[in-house]
């Protein structure tokens, strides 16, 4: 093989190497603000004093907007029996310096207080009663949605004054 056509080879196997590195390390790359939700969820969380309180068993996340609107939070019971579950506000945890785990800012007490649910008997996430509660609950303001206003509540009351309005314009 001649010289030029060796240098050439080996500039194009060196630009392949690297591009082909460099194209595998940014598609494999996740942002420490940007995860997959299985590095999330088995997360430990703790108050902010450092005891562990349970850990993240699952999202919810608003299927319109795209946002994680809770973390799922069990806690207490032995062997998996007789733990609640909670529905805890994304807003409401923070995540440790080294990203071990997450910090929530009540108490192990404050938390047996707190709405909970059965595993097997979940609430309805996008209730605004239920909404409302729980952001109140962990002392987080509610969050607007992407059209910049908090979720729109479809009580009765709501139904029944628009059937009220359609009826008093016909």
């Amino acid at each position: 093989m001649r010289p030029g056509k060796i240098m050439w080879t080996m500039s194009v196997l060196t630009l392949v190497t690297a591009f082909g590195l460099t194209s595998l390390a940014v598609a494999d790359h996740t942002q420490p603000e940007i995860v997959k939700g299985s590095k999330i969820i088995g997360k430990s969380v703790q108050t902010m004093k450092g005891k562990q309180i349970g850990e993240i068993e699952d999202l919810a996340i608003d299927e319109l907007d795209g946002r994680v609107r809770y973390a799922v939070l069990s806690f207490g019971g032995l062997l998996g029996l007789g733990q609640k579950y909670f529905a805890i506000p994304w807003e409401a945890l923070s995540l440790s310096d080294n990203k071990e785990h997450f910090a929530l800012a009540v108490t192990e007490k404050e938390l047996e207080k707190a709405p909970g649910f059965d595993k097997n008997n979940w609430p309805d996430f996008a209730d605004p009663v239920y909404y409302a509660t729980i952001y109140e609950f962990y002392k987080v303001p509610v969050p607007e949605s992407e059209t910049g206003s908090a979720p729109k509540s479809t009580s009765s009351t709501t139904k029944s004054s628009k059937k009220s309005e359609s009826k008093k314009e016909k």
